[in-house]
């Protein structure tokens, strides 16, 4: 699977151009893509999304820069399912919220996966991250025990200082559940993401495939 993370990581880089203020994703397919971008030794400002790639960067030489001053021209992500309407769950290295403030605010958003993230329907293979307040968690999740077959605390904390709910059960409506489960007290953010998807490059066995 490394490989095709690689693959679809090598493709993605090729739509970033000198000078342009670049998203830069959390996780193991984005590495690749740090790795990859460090090497053309191009003139990039990178916004991370998470301490750990903020870290990655800055050892890769990179310059940083902050979604409070600029706008990314283009974000790099990954996923841990795409659907065929290219809505994703996110978050299962738990930076779903500054991925969704970084990814939604660039002008082009893509997502690097390899072949197994793709599902007819989210939930079929990975629960659904959502971040909540330490103050609420336990009242969050009883919420969410209502709508969901089952919901787990993550044993982890989340840059912001949160916590991390993972919730199952496929979901069929991934833009009206991303806005419920906001409307909900407690929840900082969910790792539905179901807007501003520019293209989806997929490594696969048999080639690249981009959507």
């Amino acid at each position: 699977m490394e490989e095709l993370k690689k693959r679809a990581a090598e493709r993605a880089c090729k739509y970033i151009k000198d000078g342009m203020i670049v998203g830069m994703g959390t996780g193991s397919t984005v590495k690749h893509a740090i790795d990859i971008l460090s090497k053309r030794k191009l003139r990039v400002v990178v916004i991370p999304t998470s301490v750990e790639t903020e870290d990655r960067c800055r050892e890769a030489g990179m310059e940083l820069g902050s979604i409070n001053e600029l706008i990314p021209d283009i974000a790099i992500d990954g996923a841990d399912e795409v659907d065929p309407e290219k809505n994703l769950t996110k978050g299962g290295g738990g930076a779903l919220t500054r991925e969704k403030i970084i990814d939604y605010r660039a002008k082009k958003f893509v997502v690097i996966v390899d072949e197994s993230k793709l599902v007819k329907h989210l939930g079929e293979k990975h629960p659904l991250p959502v971040e909540v307040l330490p103050f609420a968690y336990e009242r969050v999740r009883k919420e969410l025990a209502e709508i969901f077959e089952k919901v787990e605390k993550r044993d982890f904390v989340t840059d912001q200082g949160n916590y991390i709910l993972d919730c199952y059960g496929k979901i069929t409506n991934p833009h009206e559940m991303e806005l419920m489960l906001n409307n909900i007290p407690g929840v900082v953010e969910n790792g539905l993401f179901t807007r501003n998807v520019w293209k989806v490059v997929v490594g696969a066995k048999k080639g690249v495939k981009t959507f």
